[in-house]
């Protein structure tokens, strides 16, 4: 695998850093708020059950349709954080509007493999996506890329670009295009 340390040359490294970083933990926020709404519920159930056995928080005496719209409200309540925890993620991540032309290609791809998993002619894909070119398009992308850093003297960067280069063209001539220049 690949790996890439790209350093941002305007010392937003930190900035960028720390909104990637607010992203990934509100996207685990959404990820997770469901099971932790579940865990609430189930512990508050449990404990109003064990309230009627032995009767030891007089404040968890409540009804059955109480706790019914408690349950409620707290799913209720989950969703709505699930929902602004994702909008706020995608709203701040950097890299969804870093390259909004390749963020389109990447959404427009996982909807093409999203509709092979709900049953589209994955041989009709294949040809499509050999006759888009668009595995040849990346291998030029990351020939200037690697090129572009070498011109820089960023060697590390180049390197790991090199096995990038070289992976991609694999797959390009995998997928039967074998006139790629470097």
């Amino acid at each position: 695998m690949t790996a890439m340390h790209l350093n941002s040359a305007d010392g937003d490294g930190r900035a960028l850093r720390a909104r990637r970083r607010t992203t990934q933990v509100l996207r685990l926020v959404g990820d997770h708020v469901s099971t932790v709404a579940v865990g609430f519920a189930g512990a508050g159930a449990l404990a109003w059950m064990m309230n009627d056995v032995t009767e030891f928080a007089p404040v968890l005496n409540i009804s059955d349709n109480m706790a019914i719209l408690l349950v409620l409200a707290t799913w209720g309540t989950a969703m709505v954080i699930k929902g602004f925890a994702y909008d706020v993620a995608d709203r701040i991540d950097p890299d969804s509007r870093d390259g909004d032309d390749l963020w389109d290609a990447t959404t427009a791809l996982r909807d093409t493999a999203e509709e092979i998993t709900s049953g589209a002619d994955y041989d009709d894909v294949r040809l499509a996506l050999q006759a888009s070119q668009v595995l040849p398009a990346l291998h030029g992308l990351t020939v200037q890329l690697r090129n572009a850093y070498v011109q820089d003297g960023e060697m590390e960067e180049a390197a790991a670009l090199a096995d990038t280069v070289a992976l991609v063209r694999a797959a390009a001539e995998s997928m039967g295009h074998r006139d790629l220049s470097e």
